[in-house]
């Protein structure tokens, strides 16, 4: 037994050293002034707006026609500026020639080289040195087959030792299409360079082309630049190669970022400005604090329900959300006003694990156990409970974050940062905060005494009804969805107008949203924008068809503004259909892997059922919203996939539940197995609701913007996951196996 309790003391020690160390990380990467920040998006912030355009040479040696490579240029860039679906930029077609791109939280004073790094066509080649390939000058005629090219220039390298140009053949060996992926990493040397893997077929020819011409230099061209020309000592056949050339962190980072996605056509850069952020600071302020509130009631919920165990929880969200935050600072995450909903809204879900310890330890305490007992065996009953439950979520969003694209895999390596830290902060933290407690602090009660009531309701009673009910909303919301067609979409989606208005007097954004309100506009989104010598317009996105009935309102309303329309042009979606396809691949994908982990974990039918209450609720979840008016834009997206995360994370909990009752239990049918094991859960399944609730409410109620159009979808989404993982994937149990309960309850 003393061995066992210095094992024990010395874990409790070892996880608060850990809580601590990351706590201190956590601090260090946010502190102000450090190199490493979140970068605030264009609703909070603004940006650089750049408009490309292809240029008509490019255009006019390809059978393609404009719109098709305009499609292309788009999906090209928002690969390029948003590799990893973190960066939050707006990409969207103006007419039918240009292209503007909107980086967030950058300035064309800070980053001089952006507009370079973002038309680059990224040429790449490979080519073979003459024997006397170094020379001064150009005057000399190159011999047949070859041509002069010029060196790229090296940072720290005297323009005096670099030759003028360098005798190459003028055809490639190998070409860009044969690269597969650019990384950018740290050679032997110390410095940076740009590791490629190329194709197989890139690689059978590189292999060719090194055992030909063993002892010559190979030249590494990239838009007509020579960057390097190394020797080729031996055959190369593993499919890699590399370029090196003095380059930055930064430097190789974009170069990799811009071969991964190669333009085959040159680029025309257009007009170039900073633009403001498209929120009004009213309605910043007024987002935060909702956001503030929603925490706030969510902090006293648990401290009300638990004691001093809910102080013990909160300090564990509190870690939770410095690391997160953290995490996204170090890899360069973009922070809106919709990352933030969504963050407050990961307060109220992650107190959900210790919820689920909290019952399971208050069960220890019960039987007579210590309080220190209670801890280890409280923790130890739920690990199974919690791994589930935050390992089929971390399986779907690890899918997301492989196969998609832009935002979908943006939130798949956000929410896969936050169910790590979710579990590192309860089942690490946490328990070293009540373990230093109860056996340092001698604490005896971390709980208020518990409400005892054992409730015995009979849920599959109702089933019949509740089917009934969900059909009529699936129904009502399919109905109301073809109904509504293109009205149910935002700007977002379906693209419209834009003016650009000069004025003369002081203005809010907060007026513009009001004008357009004023005369029925469900959606404006105004930007002041500084260009050079033209000096500040005001830029307005409307949907197509209403600009000009805002600018005559905003003419009456203001007056002194001397608002004066100088152009307006069409503008496409933001979100692109290729975009959509990917989502919806993604999440389909998505879905398998939930039903295959529940299928090896539980059974098939639990995988079924758990699949088929995922879908419910996003069906009517968008059903109810789309009923209630509301438009879909970029953020509701986001919605949709934290509603996702939401639903397998309450059905996996009381399909947990279902599982350790039907294997302990003799007698009784599964509808009886089913309704103890919703009865049990039964206050964690509404304790976690309404910690959801009153967080995603405040947002809604005392939020403004997306950020309340978000909360709204996943508002609905809440209470829809509640009533499915009760109603729907428990009540599809027993129908699936005729009201008997297998011996195959599950692993």
């Amino acid at each position: 037994m003393a061995v066992v309790a210095r094992q024990n003391q010395r874990g409790m020690w070892l996880r608060l050293i850990l809580s601590f160390a990351l706590f201190v990380w956590a601090l260090a990467v946010l502190f102000p002034g450090n190199s490493v920040a979140i970068r605030r998006g264009l609703d909070l912030s603004g940006g650089t707006s750049v408009i490309l355009e292809i240029s008509p040479a490019a255009l006019a040696k390809t059978s393609e026609g404009r719109a098709e490579q305009l499609k292309k240029l788009e999906e090209i860039m928002r690969r390029r500026v948003d590799t990893f679906g973190i960066s939050e930029p707006v990409l969207r077609r103006r007419g039918n020639s240009q292209l503007e791109v909107q980086l967030p939280g950058i300035s064309t004073e800070d980053h001089g080289n952006l507009i370079d790094t973002i038309k680059k066509p990224a040429k790449l080649e490979f080519r073979l040195l003459h024997e006397n390939a170094f020379r001064d000058i150009f005057s000399i005629l190159p011999p047949a087959g070859y041509e002069w090219i010029a060196p790229a220039p090296m940072p720290g390298t005297p323009e005096s030792t670099r030759p003028m140009a360098v005798l190459v053949r003028d055809r490639a060996e190998l070409s860009g299409n044969a690269v597969k992926s650019a990384h950018a990493v740290i050679n032997s040397a110390g410095g940076y360079e740009v590791s490629l893997q190329l194709t197989a077929e890139g690689a059978r020819l590189f292999e060719r082309v090194t055992r030909e011409n063993l002892g010559k230099p190979l030249g590494i061209i990239l838009d007509g630049k020579l960057y390097s020309a190394p020797v080729i000592r031996s055959i190369i056949g593993d499919g890699r190669a590399s370029i090196s050339g003095n380059f930055t962190a930064r430097e190789a980072r974009n170069l990799a970022g811009v071969l991964n996605n190669p333009l085959d056509f040159e680029l025309l850069v257009g007009k170039v400005s900073e633009i403001g952020p498209t929120l009004a600071k009213e309605m910043q302020a007024k987002s935060v604090k909702a956001a503030a509130i929603g925490c706030a009631l969510v902090t006293a919920i648990m401290i009300g329900v638990y004691a001093l165990g809910g102080v013990m929880a909160m300090l564990s969200v509190v870690l939770n959300v410095l690391t997160i935050l953290g995490v996204l600072a170090t890899i360069g995450a973009t922070m809106t006003l919709p990352g933030i909903a969504a963050l407050v809204l990961t307060v109220g879900m992650s107190v959900d694990a210790n919820i689920i310890i909290f019952a399971r330890m208050r069960e220890e305490l019960r039987s007579g156990k210590s309080p220190a007992d209670a801890i280890i065996g409280g923790f130890n009953r739920a690990f199974r409970t919690i791994f589930d439950a935050n390992l089929t979520t971390l399986l779907a969003t690890i899918v997301m974050a492989i196969c998609g694209t832009g935002p979908v895999r943006g939130f798949g390596i956000i929410f896969a940062v936050g169910v790590g830290s979710t579990l590192f902060s309860t089942l690490i933290f946490c328990r070293g905060l009540m373990e230093f407690g109860v056996k340092v602090l001698k604490i005896r009660h971390i709980f208020f005494p518990p409400f005892r009531r054992n409730f015995e309701i009979n849920f599959m009673a109702w089933r019949n009804g509740a089917f009934l009910f969900s059909g009529l909303l699936l129904v009502g919301g399919f109905v109301t969805m073809v109904a509504r067609g293109k009205n149910l979409y935002a700007i977002d989606f379906t693209g419209g107008e834009e003016m650009t208005i000069t004025y003369t007097g002081e203005f809010a954004l907060e007026d513009v949203h009001m004008a357009a309100g004023a005369v029925g506009i469900k959606e404006v989104i105004p930007f002041v924008q500084k260009s050079g010598m033209e000096g500040r317009e005001l830029k307005v996105q409307t949907p197509a068809g209403t600009g000009a009935t805002l600018l005559a309102k905003l003419q009456e309303s203001l007056p002194q503004c001397g608002f004066q329309l100088q152009r307006q042009i069409s503008t496409g979606s933001s979100i692109s259909s290729a975009l959509r396809w990917n989502a919806l691949i993604s999440v389909t994908l998505a879905l398998f892997v939930i039903f295959g982990y529940m299928a090896i974990r539980f059974n098939a039918r639990f995988g079924i059922s758990a699949v088929t209450a995922i879908v419910h609720d996003v069906w009517v979840s968008v059903g109810v919203y789309a009923l209630l008016g509301y438009q879909f834009n970029a953020s509701t997206l986001a919605a949709i996939l934290m509603i996702i995360g939401y639903s397998v994370n309450d059905t996996i909990i009381i399909f947990d539940r279902i599982r350790e009752d039907g294997g302990c239990s003799s007698q009784g049918e599964l509808t009886n197995v089913i309704n103890r094991a919703i009865n049990s859960t039964l206050p964690r399944t509404l304790l976690t609701s309404l910690t959801t609730l009153v967080a995603a409410a405040a947002l809604f109620i005392w939020g403004a913007g997306a950020a309340k159009d978000f909360a709204l979808l996943f508002l609905i989404g809440v209470f829809v996951g509640t009533f499915s993982s009760i109603f729907i994937a428990s009540a599809l149990l027993p129908l699936m196996d005729h009201g008997r309960r297998r011996e195959a309850m599950g692993a």
